[in-house]
């Protein structure tokens, strides 16, 4: 049983080891661009990447070289690892629980205001700095370039979005 579990170990983190070299590379991609939005995501993919790399490599070593040391040390880190995505889910949940939107006549989609959210996030919202990369992050993503060409008909055929409205209004 002992080699069994230990093969099956070792294939996983050969799988998760390849998988995190997209990853990597994704993170390294978007550094060619220069947008708020591309840099907003580099680094939480590059230190995911790594991340992933490094736990996967210490999972294999450990696995298909018998190191106890480096399953030991796979265990802790995926037990911090898991722990930490569970936390992070349960955050989630609190900061957007009573956000489910409200039914709008007429229309395809719910409309959802600020109010209805937690306070914290309606203040990291309000914060300039943080609204002032949402809003260059919309103004550099064309919109604004396609909503040149529209018509006042246009604006009340259209079924948007809030977030489409939004990104209207930054652009005027």
């Amino acid at each position: 049983m002992y080699r069994f579990s230990n093969t099956v170990i070792g294939f996983l983190n050969l799988f998760t080891l390849l998988a995190s070299i997209p990853i990597i590379g994704a993170g390294l991609w978007m550094a060619r661009s220069s947008t708020t939005c591309a840099n907003f995501l580099q680094t939480p993919l590059l230190v995911i990447g790594f991340v992933v790399l490094v736990i996967s490599l210490a999972g294999f070593i450990g696995a298909c070289f018998h190191v106890a040391c480096a399953l030991w040390l796979y265990l802790v880190v995926m037990l911090l690892l898991i722990g930490t995505l569970m936390g992070l889910t349960l955050f989630g949940f609190a900061v957007t629980s009573r956000g489910g939107g409200v039914e709008v006549p007429g229309r395809a989609y719910r409309e959802y205001r600020l109010e209805d959210y937690s306070p914290w996030l309606r203040n990291r919202i309000n914060d300039p700095r943080y609204w002032n990369t949402i809003r260059s992050c919309i103004l550099g993503s064309r919109t604004c370039a396609k909503l040149a060409s529209w018509t006042p008909l246009d604006y009340i055929q259209r079924d948007m979005t809030p977030i489409q409205e939004k990104q209207i209004y930054e652009c005027m």
